[in-house]
Order: C-alpha cells, then structure tokens, then sequence
C-alpha cells in the first residue's frame, strides 16, 4: 500500500480518482437524485438518517409514516440508484484526496494513511449495502404500509450505516484533520495547500450535517 502512495504516476493517479468522484457526486445530485428531490425537500432528506439508524421496525415504520405515499416512493429513487451513486462519488473523491495528503506525510504518517485512504472505499461499500436493504423495506412499506417491516433486515441496514459512519465521520475526518497539520509542517508547496484545502472544505460539507442529524435521531 506504502509503495502505491510512493508510485511516480501516484500524484496523477489519485488526482484522476478524486476528479472521478467530483464528476459522478455531482451526476449523482444533477442527474440521479433530482427527481426525487423534487419531492422530498433537502431538509426532510435529514430526517432518512433515522431510518439509516432505526435498528428496528418500529422506528423504522415510525420515520417512513411521516411521509406521504408519494414521498416514500421518491424516496426509494433517492436510494437507489441516487445515493449509490452519490455515496462512490464522494467515497472516491475523499479517497483521492486523503491519498494525495497521504503521500506527502513523512515516516508513520504515511504508513497509517496507507490504510486511512481505503476508508472512504469501506464506507461507500457499506453505504451501498445499507441502500439496498433501505430500499427492499421503503418498496415493500409503499405496497402495504400495514404490512411488518423485515426485523433482519432492519438490523442489516443500520449496522452497515453504523459501519459507514464511523468510516465516514470518525476515521477519514480525525487522519484527514491531524494529516493536514502536520502536513502544513512539512509540505507547503501550492499543491500540497489546494489538497489541504480542497480536503479540508470535503470534511467540514459532510462530517458536521452528518453528526447534527445522527443527535437529531435519539
């Protein structure tokens, strides 16, 4: 992994990754989701971090029966295919940039961002798999509202949404924050400040929303 941050071509590379994952994240929110945004206003989107995090049906059924018939099919587009393609666009564009930062930190630095850049991977994969089930039980509750939402796999969504959080708004935020100060220590190049900032501007867009709305949920 260290050899892969160490690549002559690794500069390129990972900018071609990020610049691919800005493209898809921006398809994703113009193109996948707009439909359904329509529906479902941006703010109400907040309140699907409780469904992400339900565990069980009762407050799974609890968030769905706040929407209407016709906001809980948006939802299901917003899901499927719109937050699978949003969640590896922003999975590749942080991967990206916490490589670039990655390869500019000395000795230890570099060895633990060898590992941190898969974490955005491991977030968009978990991420996707808690879509899927989300969308199994949204299209089941549009069918029949009165019908039992599948325990199992409410369970499964949010475990994964569980393991996509701590990925997402623990891990990549807390390497991504100390590899920018050290890296203003030892890299000050115009390059190595356009990926600080650049990173620093995708951490305080997601990590922050995502804490308020998880608090909002208990």
């Amino acid at each position: 992994m260290q050899q892969l941050l160490r690549a002559p071509q690794a500069p390129l590379m990972f900018s071609l990754v990020a610049a691919t994952g800005l493209c898809l994240f921006i398809f994703a929110i113009a193109v996948l989701m707009q439909p359904a945004s329509s529906v479902v206003s941006q703010e109400r989107t907040a309140e699907l971090i409780c469904l992400q995090l339900a565990f069980v049906p009762e407050r799974a059924a609890a968030v769905l029966l706040n929407f209407s018939v016709e906001e809980r099919k948006a939802i299901t587009q917003l899901l499927v295919p719109g937050d699978i393609g949003l969640t590896w666009g922003m999975g590749l564009t942080l991967a990206g940039l916490i490589s670039l930062l990655a390869m500019r930190l000395p000795g230890n630095w570099l060895r633990v961002g060898a590992f941190i850049m898969w974490a955005p991977f491991v977030s968009a994969t978990f991420d996707s798999i808690e879509d899927i089930f989300l969308f199994t039980i949204v299209s089941q509750f549009v069918v029949d509202a009165a019908a039992a939402i599948n325990p199992t796999l409410t369970f499964l969504a949010s475990t994964a949404a569980t393991i996509k959080f701590i990925a997402l708004i623990v891990v990549t935020p807390a390497f991504g924050i100390a590899g920018i100060v050290k890296g203003l220590s030892v890299d000050r190049s115009i390059s190595a400040l356009i990926v600080y900032l650049l990173l620093a501007f995708a951490i305080i867009s997601i990590a922050p929303s995502s804490y308020q709305g998880i608090a909002a949920c208990f």
